[in-house]
């Protein structure tokens, strides 16, 4: 596919803003729209409104049907008119028009999923095709020519699925004005707890994402068998669909390059820091990319909106990194700095239940979500009244996906106020059962490696093209690694850059692996520092770090892909396709070791 950006940390790029700087000397660069000018979103007049969870949809009868359009829709963020791609859900029970985050459906164990996807997005003529392939081909060494930015499909993130047919499969390309009847069934067995969906189309992916096109896919609980302290804060529950919604100064998300980290340059005056060059200027180009274009992260479409609670109440959030590239780092501080904040109590990750409560407290190494992350955090409200902020706490330089420091963000204010309730957190004995893989440990099973090596490398020929790859190959649905059905096996990651001696050498550089159909065993660090083996299905893989996996291979035979979840990286080459057979002998010519 193709290749853009990259997501080198405080790495300056001169390279990828000469690219930039080429297409804004090729494009006209029409007046901003009022309100869609790179300035910063003054959120008490374009926020500060009641948190609203997305409209939902549920299944009956053991399935869930519904139309959903994809479509241009026109609404606003930050006093902006903005034109995007969006997720339209038909029928009251949807609300109509979700515009900006798609609508949260709701499914059970042993449900089928079938929405019939209708790509309403206009054609593009064979000269703007020509004109998006030559954005990625410019900026990419691509060996699969990409799929338009109109074209779609649609992947259930997380979802243990069949990966073939009408199913959870990425590889179906549906173009605009046609439409696709999916049937995604569950097991019976399958975990319960936060999932999403969002477009998955190769080459269209980081913009149709960027656009909103995203939303919460929940597995729900079985309320009799879960804790009395959990069924009462899931009367409470917020879906927080976090977002990085990326448009220009004429409201719109056309350009890809966009997409890439800002060109920073190091400050003579501020060695140890790093300042913007040509994107945070007075004037900057109209391809600006997102920490200058001085956007902000939403939560359900809004900006800072309002979570009010009463004392003693506990309330579940479910939330959700969908953002292309956005490290954000969770506290819940008091609004007023001398006082304590409030405690994250995390229940589930990935979708999957820990079996635990793991307590971030106030004050404590913040919560880590990376794009594709999911955390289901109880919050209890103080027993008084006051005023909380949902921080995404600054990141030190070389620490973020940006390519610098990172500023501190408030994304939500918590209002505790009203008369007092009386709930309590569930313990650690009483969500021990939910677990839903007691006692296996993959990494005790675990027979044979598979290897992956993302990089992201720069031009010997053209030192405008990037290499986007895993396993020095760029997507190629010609190359295909080959797993064993029933395997149980572990996975090596880690990121490379260029060798020395090479010209514009980019160094390793952080990447968010992401695989499809099964999740992983892996080790984080807790709360409290010690290490800790979790279950997930996407994960942060620092610069140059050695990262073991371990997984299985279950259920369900057919081909799904492995890639990067920085969605332009994805875009650009760095994806694989993987095929789980259950005939023969595992394949080893091509790109993994046993």
């Amino acid at each position: 596919m193709s290749t853009y950006g990259s997501c080198v940390r405080g790495v300056a790029r001169p390279i990828v803003l000469a690219f930039v700087s080429t297409l804004v000397a090729l494009a006209a660069t029409p007046p901003p729209k009022p309100g869609c000018e790179y300035k910063v979103i003054d959120a008490t007049k374009w926020g500060n409104k009641e948190l609203k969870n997305p409209p939902a949809i549920s299944s009956a009868n053991g399935t869930l049907r519904t139309n959903l359009r994809v479509t241009y829709t026109e609404t606003t963020i930050g006093g902006c008119g903005v034109k995007l791609r969006s997720y339209v859900a038909s029928g009251a029970e949807a609300g109509g028009s979700t515009a900006l985050v798609g609508p949260t459906l709701r499914i059970k164990p042993g449900d089928a999923l079938e929405p019939d996807l209708i790509n309403e997005l206009p054609k593009e003529s064979a000269k703007e095709i020509q004109a998006q392939f030559e954005q990625e081909n410019n900026a990419a060494y691509i060996t699969t020519r990409p799929h338009s930015f109109n074209t779609t499909n649609l992947h259930t993130h997380g979802l243990h699925v069949s990966p073939n047919g009408n199913s959870d499969n990425v590889l179906l390309a549906i173009l605009p004005g046609t439409h696709q009847q999916y049937n995604i069934k569950l097991p019976p067995n399958h975990p319960r707890g936060t999932f999403w969906y969002h477009a998955h189309s190769h080459g269209s992916t980081a913009i149709q994402v960027g656009s909103g096109m995203a939303g919460a896919l929940i597995v729900e609980d079985d309320e009799t068998r879960i804790p009395a302290a959990l069924r009462a804060a899931n009367q409470h529950e917020k879906i927080m669909v976090l977002q990085s919604i990326l448009y220009d100064t004429q409201g719109q998300i056309e350009q890809i390059a966009a997409l890439f980290p800002d060109p920073n340059n190091p400050d003579p005056n501020n060695p140890n820091g790093r300042v913007p060059k040509q994107a945070c200027a007075a004037e900057p180009p109209p391809q600006t990319t997102w920490f200058c274009s001085k956007r902000r992260i939403t939560i359900n479409g809004q900006i800072v909106p309002i979570i009010r609670m009463r004392p003693g109440e506990v309330q579940r959030w479910r939330m959700i990194d969908t953002s292309f590239r956005e490290s954000i780092s969770l506290t819940l501080n008091n609004a007023v700095p001398s006082l304590p904040g409030l405690d994250l109590n995390e229940i589930a990750l990935d979708g999957i239940y820990l079996g635990r409560v793991d307590i971030w407290p106030a004050g404590g190494t913040p919560i880590d979500l990376e794009p594709g992350y999911r955390s289901d955090i109880l919050v209890k409200a103080s027993a008084t009244p006051g005023k909380y902020n949902l921080i995404d706490n600054a990141v030190p330089q070389g620490k973020g996906l940006l390519g610098g420091a990172e500023p501190e963000n408030v994304l939500a204010q918590v209002i505790v106020e009203g008369e007092p309730m009386d709930m309590r957190l569930p313990t650690n004995e009483e969500m021990l059962p939910l677990a839903p893989f007691p006692g296996v440990n993959l990494n005790v099973t675990a027979v044979g490696v598979q290897e992956v090596l993302f990089k992201l490398g720069t031009g010997l020929e053209n030192p405008n093209r990037n290499y986007f790859q895993v396993n020095y190959h760029s997507f190629n649905p010609d190359n295909v690694r080959i797993l064993k059905l029933g395997a149980t096996e572990a996975w090596h990651v880690t990121t490379i850059g260029d060798p020395p001696g090479v010209p514009n050498a980019i160094p390793p550089a952080p990447h968010v692996f992401h695989i499809h159909i099964n999740p992983f065993q892996t080790l984080r660090s807790g709360p409290n520092g010690q290490p800790e083996m979790v279950w997930k299905d996407t994960l942060l893989i620092p610069p140059a770090a050695d990262v073991m996996l371990y997984t299985r291979y279950l259920d369900f035979t057919g081909t799904f892909v492995m890639h990067c979840h920085i969605l332009d990286h994805e875009d650009l080459g760095m994806m694989e396709l993987d095929e789980v057979t259950d005939t023969g002998l595992v394949d080893m010519n091509m790109n993994h070791a046993h």
